[in-house]
């Protein structure tokens, strides 16, 4: 469960990361850069984390065979 999320979590601060860069590169100071850059890159890092957190709802909710390894992964995911 948790190197899901370190996963996610590493993910989101690539696409932040790079897009900055690709910011200072077009002559953004590093400010403008960072600030333009979060508040451009934040529908796309909040929608990832929330497919990620929604996709393990009916692992959590499982009750069948196989629910007791389940549920905890998907447990510390969301």
């Amino acid at each position: 469960g948790f190197i899901a999320l370190s996963g996610v979590a590493v993910l989101n601060g690539l696409v932040m990361v790079s897009f900055i860069r690709a910011l200072r590169h077009q002559g953004l100071d590093l400010d403008a850069a960072i600030t333009q850059g979060a508040l451009t890159r934040l529908r796309p890092v909040l929608t990832t984390a929330l497919v990620a957190s929604l996709g393990f709802v009916p692992m959590a909710l499982n009750t069948g065979i196989g629910s007791e390894v389940q549920r905890p992964l998907a447990t510390v995911v969301i």
